[in-house]
């Protein structure tokens, strides 16, 4: 081998090293890359996980609540429920408390009425009474009628005595000897005594 020969080989291998070379750094260079993407997607990933983990979090969370606000609506519903019962047990007793007014309102109109007429009743008799008192006023400021009406009050007071005497002797008529027993045509009332013997029937044996 000569020294061109030699000195060929020689760049030859050093080419070589310098493309493995490249080679290697392209590789290594290459690694790196994907190293740094891989480390970025893994963050990325590490960061979804994080979020969906806290997603997960705040959705158990609103499950507890959802669950208890169902309780809630549970026992508000029970609620309701008995506040309607209450309601239709009131609604009933106004009816019944609204038929009884209606009732007494019926009754009180018919006393009303019935009050009204005694009223109108009255206000005639009393209409009635100041006319006769007007017409006995008119009769008692004037001399004439004042002797006609004393003439009329004797004629009823003779007229009533007359009456008095003989409802007196209606009434001795119907007395008579009040129940005495008479004798010898005569009343044994007052002086006569009676003495009445009562004998006794012997027993039979």
């Amino acid at each position: 081998m000569n020294l061109r020969q030699a000195k060929n080989y020689k760049i030859i291998i050093i080419a070589l090293l310098i493309g493995i070379t490249l080679f290697s750094v392209f590789k290594y260079v290459a690694a790196l890359k994907e190293k740094y993407d891989l480390l970025k997607n893994l963050n990325q990933v590490k960061g979804q996980v994080v979020v969906l983990e806290q997603a997960i979090e705040k959705e158990k969370e609103l499950q507890k609540a959802f669950a208890q606000e169902n309780l809630t609506l549970k026992d508000e519903l029970k609620a309701n429920t008995d506040k309607l019962t209450q309601f239709d047990v009131d609604l009933q007793n106004s009816q019944k408390t609204i038929e009884q007014l209606t009732s007494q309102i019926a009754l009180s109109q018919a006393e009303n009425t019935a009050l009204r007429e005694e009223k109108d009743k009255l206000a005639l008799e009393v209409t009635q009474v100041s006319l006769e008192r007007d017409t006995l006023k008119a009769r008692l400021s004037s001399i004439p009628e004042l002797k006609k009406t004393i003439k009329e009050i004797k004629l009823q007071i003779r007229k009533t005595k007359v009456m008095m005497r003989e409802i007196t002797k209606k009434r001795r008529v119907i007395e008579g000897n009040c129940g005495f027993l008479i004798k010898n045509g005569k009343t044994t009332f007052p002086i006569t005594k009676i003495k009445i013997e009562v004998m006794p029937v012997p027993l039979s044996k």
